[in-house]
């Protein structure tokens, strides 16, 4: 249920409390031409009642009180008006302000005239609440379309330059390994540094494609996830890289299945940036430690190097988007600072924390704490 949604439901349930309604509606302006008002949602009230929207132009005789609410909603005067033959009387307020309104509230009774002013006060009072709670759940909404637009822009960006990249690659390789003919030291300089760049940017590339994946609406569903399969699978695709720079990984298993819920393509991301960073920054002859554990209805991942450890000012920006430690762009370690930015976003959106332990020169230990699903016997 979105935010919207729930405003507007809360709102008729109060308006209908607070005057003792038998129905109620919310009735919202669209601003654009033609301007309508367009019944958002209903209650007490059977479907059909009333057209789903009717033009600002339009005064139909049988549907008094949606002219009577047009009128509110300019004026804010509250308008009483027969509806139906079970509904003596009808009540339309204007939400919003005079100068901005959103709409507005309509409370239909079988009560005849008058309504009691208490009754009146109470209902102004919860538009006015309402009409805050509904222009706040817009702009939320808005807010969000802005930002799936962004990850949209990323997304198609970042793909569309994977293709001349990955071409560039091999034609700089290419010419490095003498395909092209022979080249003199300085040439193969030169080449070097510029496949350097193009293998940097590939991973910039990669990380932003990741970053707008744990951010994109609508993505594959979380399920229940065994874990040790993608801790065992990191560990497995990292260890040939880090033997080959002379870091061993223990990988300290758990015999029972572990379930978190999840995706399995969430989850390849976290351990993979987690354990390639503790090869990464872990010195020839170092080693890094993954661990994996329930205890009651809480999973514990671990990730321990005996690498160059994090500087005690780093620690509150380590999961910034593009922040790196000092130390590690001192040690011309390359990394994009986007790889522990992806790592909480998605450990979040599982419903999980992770926290950071470190000490320079000492080494790092990274703990994710998931919740256990519980698989129905």
């Amino acid at each position: 249920m979105t935010a919207m949604r729930e405003a507007l439901d809360s709102l008729l349930i109060a308006a209908m409390a607070a005057a003792d309604g038998d129905a109620a509606q919310v009735w919202l302006l669209d601003t654009n031409p033609p301007e309508s008002l367009t019944l958002a949602a209903s209650r007490g009230l059977a479907d059909g009642a009333l057209p789903p929207s009717v033009p600002l132009a339009e005064r139909p005789l049988d549907r008094q009180a949606i002219a009577a609410g047009f009128a509110a909603a300019a004026t804010g005067t509250p308008i009483l008006d027969g509806l139906a033959p079970d509904i003596r009387t009808t009540l339309c307020l204007r939400l919003g302000s005079s100068d901005r309104p959103l709409g507005t509230l309509h409370l239909y009774t079988s009560r005849s005239l008058p309504i009691d002013p208490a009754d009146f006060g109470r209902l102004r009072a919860v538009a006015d609440l309402g009409a805050i709670a509904l222009e706040a759940a817009r702009q939320a909404a808005e807010l969000e379309q802005v930002e799936a637009r962004q990850t949209q822009f990323i997304h198609v960006t970042t793909h569309e330059l994977r293709s001349p990249i990955a071409v560039s690659q091999t034609l700089v390789r290419n010419v490095v390994k003498g395909y092209a003919g022979p080249m003199t030291e300085k040439q193969q300089f030169v080449f070097s540094r510029i496949s350097a760049q193009l293998d940097m940017l590939e991973m910039l590339v990669n990380d932003l494609l990741d970053l707008a994946a744990s951010r994109a609406r609508g993505a594959a569903s979380e399920g229940p996830v065994a874990l040790n399969g993608p801790v065992g699978r990191a560990v497995l695709l990292l260890q040939p890289r880090a033997e080959e720079k002379g870091v061993a990984i223990e990988y300290r298993a758990c015999r029972d299945e572990i379930v978190v819920k999840a995706t399995e393509e969430g989850l390849d991301r976290i351990l993979i940036n987690l354990v390639g960073n503790a090869a990464k920054y872990t010195p020839p002859g170092g080693r890094a430690i993954v661990g994996l554990c329930q205890t009651g209805d809480e999973v514990f991942v671990t990730v321990a190097d005996t690498g160059i450890g994090i500087p005690a000012e780093a620690l509150p920006h380590l999961f910034e988007e593009f922040y790196r430690a000092p130390n590690a762009r001192s040690a011309n370690i390359t990394g994009t600072g986007l790889g522990l930015a992806i790592v909480k976003e998605l450990v979040e959106r599982y419903h999980g924390t992770i926290s950071v332990e470190s000490a320079v020169g000492q080494g790092t230990t990274f703990t994710v704490i998931f919740p256990a699903y519980h698989l129905e016997p």
